[in-house]
């Protein structure tokens, strides 16, 4: 795994190589543009008013920086890790208030209801924004950050000596504080 490329030389036909990788050139190219396309899309989803192709430019320069972080100046496995494990950190306590969320409705939705956008929907809370789960996921992202062991070492895995725990942590941190937040908080209908 520390050169592919040479390891993928030595296992494919000769004539296949040059083929191989332009397929995965292309196919590369391919995903990535429906990727920054739906990413600009998130960026409007979550209120930042840019028009959707500057906001395409500017997933595309922010994956083109990193690409050449990764590539150039660190170890390419060494930051994909890194990187997964940062991700973990963020969408572990984001799947804890989902689960949590649905379970505390027993998983029934009012289909219409979460579409509605307008102040009376039942899902306006407080100026359109869920309270009970920002408080959860910022205490449970805080929780996990100190479990974590890739970047840095938080002080709960140092104390470990390098346990990560930041995965279930997290997601306990999180689940427990919106259980415990919408019951006080915001009654679930």
């Amino acid at each position: 795994m520390g050169d592919p490329q040479t390891a993928l030389r030595e296992i494919l036909p000769g004539w296949f190589y040059p083929v191989f990788l332009l397929a995965l050139i292309l196919g590369t190219v391919s995903v990535n543009a429906l990727t920054a396309y739906s990413a600009g899309l998130a960026l409007q989803a979550v209120g930042i008013r840019i028009r959707r192709s500057v906001s395409v430019l500017f997933d595309g320069a922010v994956a083109v920086a990193l690409t050449l972080y990764g590539l150039l100046v660190s170890n390419l496995l060494d930051t994909v890790g890194n990187s997964l494990q940062l991700i973990v950190v963020l969408i572990g306590p984001v799947m804890a208030v989902y689960a949590t969320d649905i379970l505390l409705r027993r998983f029934r939705y009012d289909g219409r209801a979460l579409s509605d956008e307008s102040d009376t929907s039942p899902f306006w809370y407080t100026g359109g924004v869920n309270l009970a789960g920002g408080l959860a996921l910022v205490a449970g992202v805080g929780a996990a950050a100190l479990c974590v062991d890739t970047l840095y070492t938080g002080p709960i895995a140092s104390a470990l000596g390098g346990v990560d725990l930041s995965l279930p942590v997290g997601m306990a941190v999180s689940a427990a504080l919106y259980a415990a937040s919408m019951r006080t908080l915001t009654p679930v209908e």
